[in-house]
């Protein structure tokens, strides 16, 4: 491991310091100091030095859980622990008396403290336990399923930071990322076959990543750009099988495509490219951002494998803006009743299903707790049998670390 890799590798992770700066207002480890938040718990009732650290550790993990800090009764013993062995809580011996750390101490023991908790696996290279898995076809996919929207500059957001995705994931950072997902323990990406994607396949199978991969067939990935219910089933149809030779675990139609063939009429084409994935040998999924598509596919009977489905409808035109909420917008938007629509629809559905767009492409990701609560959401109201893909941009702050934790912790 290099110095770099290292030191990235002891980055202290938000959550585990957000939670250690609320576990020590809620011990009063920050109550006397000047701008320190109240404390919205009891002080806890630490044990007596008869009791010895045992008694303390227990007293000490309760009140921790009596915060909510958002973390489990295990990792609050942890952070404990940790924090004893840097003298923020207890002294050296049973009888000892706790100093009463000022804020800039306590800071800094907890961005120590939260590094050790998550440098540990990494400076040893060693990969997490995988996350929890479904069925995909013969395989076995993680229902954490990491998006490669990022990847290749389709931030749903705006031209600038599409521009940012795409100058920050060049071909060596898409191999470091697939590569960190996998030893983070998320054993699938998806994304289009586009040439970029086509490029970096080679360099991601050389460095060693075995990570399952889900093609989005777009029907614009090999150069097409018509936008008839013909020109989109061939290229669909294309962009299938030259994905083919390169053995994904499943292969779905892309959900713009799919949507705009609900709208034309000619969503009976999306079965020939159902059969013809079955004819190359592969699981063959519909991907939609239209609950009502999925309903009409079950009503047909027709031989999915699997479900790809978008959270928020964003792919309505003005004219259904207009009839369902009076008012055309401006650019891609999101409506917050969707998510429940599209999962009663997933969860009445047999086959797998995969959710995206779970955080509103980056829109409730405001705080920790709203990203946690987005994933409650998700696994809550989809089947146990479904999974979700999410896009990361580990930019700025360890994505992959903080969304793999939450879902092992609601997933399971």
């Amino acid at each position: 491991m290099t110095k770099r890799e290292t030191a990235v590798a002891l980055q202290p992770d938000v959550y585990t310091l957000s939670a250690l700066v609320k576990l020590g207002t809620s011990l009063g480890c920050l109550g006397d100091c000047p701008g320190a938040p109240a404390a919205d718990v009891p002080a806890p009732e630490v044990a007596s030095p008869q009791a010895g650290r045992l008694g303390e550790e227990k007293a000490l993990t309760n009140a921790a859980a009596k915060a909510s800090i958002g973390i489990s009764k295990h990792r609050c013993l942890a952070l404990v622990i940790l924090m004893r062995k840097n003298r923020f809580l207890l002294g050296d011996s049973a009888d000892s008396s706790p100093a009463q750390p000022t804020r800039r101490e306590f800071l800094k023991g907890a961005t120590t403290v939260a590094a050790g908790l998550m440098a540990t696996p990494l400076a040893k290279g060693q990969a997490a336990p995988a996350l929890p898995t479904v069925a995909l076809g013969p395989n076995r996919v993680t229902r954490l399923i990491a998006g490669g929207n990022p990847l290749y500059g389709f931030s749903h957001f705006n031209r600038l930071l599409d521009d940012f995705m795409r100058d920050y994931f060049s071909d060596e950072r898409v191999v470091k990322f697939l590569l960190d997902c996998e030893r983070a323990g998320i054993n699938t990406w998806q994304s289009n076959y586009r040439d970029d994607a086509r490029r970096q396949m080679a360099k991601i199978r050389d460095a060693g990543c075995k990570m399952h991969w889900i093609c989005l067939a777009d029907p614009w990935d090999f150069g097409g750009s018509g936008s008839s219910p013909k020109d989109m089933i061939a290229g669909a149809l294309k962009c299938a099988t030259e994905a083919a030779k390169v053995k994904p675990v499943g292969i779905a139609h892309h959900g713009v495509a799919t949507d705009r063939h609900w709208v034309a009429g000619s969503l009976d084409l999306v079965k020939d490219f159902i059969n013809r994935v079955h004819d190359l040998g592969f699981p063959a999924g519909v991907s939609t951002h239209n609950p009502d598509v999925i309903d009409a596919v079950e009503t047909k009977g027709w031989p999915v494998d699997f479900y790809m489905g978008c959270f928020y409808r964003i792919t309505r035109t003005q004219e259904e803006f207009q009839k369902e909420i009076g008012v055309e917008p401006v650019g891609e938007t999101y409506l917050a009743s969707d998510p429940g629509r599209m999962c009663r629809a997933l969860r009445q559905a047999k086959p797998p299903s995969l959710g995206f767009k779970i955080l509103a492409a980056g829109r409730k990701c405001q705080s920790p707790q709203e990203v946690r609560q987005a994933f409650e959401f998700a696994f809550k109201n989809l089947k146990p049998t479904d999974a979700t893909i999410v896009g990361m941009c580990p930019r700025f702050k360890d994505e992959i670390s903080e969304n793999v934790r939450i879902v092992r912790e609601v997933a399971a």
